[in-house]
């Protein structure tokens, strides 16, 4: 007797189960997305906060981050950063050994929907706070993570990351600037393109080749400089409205 065929495909299970049930009141089958009692007891407190302390946004009003070409945009912005430091608001997502909150993802969305009220200069430190830093704490000995992370998260330092160069573009595998041991340091040759802020950043994290013998894809070398080191040159690229 032939034995029967027994069809297991998800295709068919899937039929076979039951359908979630469409019975239960509208009011139960929609999301809420009110804050729970803890969570508006913070946006209060946020809330007051930044009516106490931010700039305000409003007709007559301009961001500070338009000043960037005289140079005022930079220390408008670190005032603010530390600002927000001292009063335990900066870096909200960070472990509070390196300054920062802890928050919960929902308290940085709550944080984010209140300053967005404000004219709060943070832009200068976007990629310090949120690439560089966690970079430093994976990575980093413990000596420079003192050294680094807490001058980070007040603001006292602006870091910019340098990947990308003119021929390679954003193409890691294709960078040319390479960096050479020399001694306890590196000397680093090449260029690098589309530094967003270099012109008053402190320090940055830079891609380079350290082994051109093996596959362009490998041998890559992270390292973070001063911006201040010899030899580093800066150029503008001025866009058609002169920034």
């Amino acid at each position: 007797m032939r034995a029967p065929l027994v069809d297991s495909t998800p295709a068919r299970a899937a039929r076979t189960r039951p359908r979630p049930s469409t019975s239960l009141p509208f009011e139960r089958r929609c999301m809420n997305f009110d804050d729970t009692p803890e969570e508006a007891a913070f946006r209060a407190e946020v809330r007051a906060w930044l009516a106490a302390n931010a700039p305000a946004k409003g007709e007559g009003t301009t961001n500070p981050l338009a000043n960037l070409a005289e140079g005022e945009g930079g220390a408008i912005a670190k005032a603010w950063q530390s600002k927000l430091f001292d009063a335990g608001w900066a870096c909200m997502w960070w472990p509070k050994a390196y300054g920062g909150r802890e928050a919960t993802p929902i308290q940085r969305v709550i944080w984010s929907q209140e300053v967005e009220k404000y004219n709060a200069p943070d832009g200068f430190f976007i990629i310090g706070q949120g690439m560089c830093a966690p970079t430093l704490m994976a990575f980093a000995s413990d000596a420079d993570k003192d050294r680094h992370l807490k001058r980070i998260a007040r603001g006292d330092d602006i870091w910019r990351q340098l990947c990308s160069e003119p021929v390679a573009g954003s193409d890691l595998a294709g960078i040319r600037t390479r960096a050479e041991r020399d001694g306890d340091g590196w000397v680093i040759n090449g260029q690098k393109i589309w530094t967003s802020g270099a012109h008053y950043s402190d320090y940055g994290i830079i891609i380079t080749r350290t082994d051109p013998t093996v596959a362009t894809h490998k041998g890559l070398t992270m390292l973070w400089l001063t911006m201040k080191t010899p030899g580093i040159e800066i150029r503008p690229i001025r866009q058609i409205n002169g920034d």
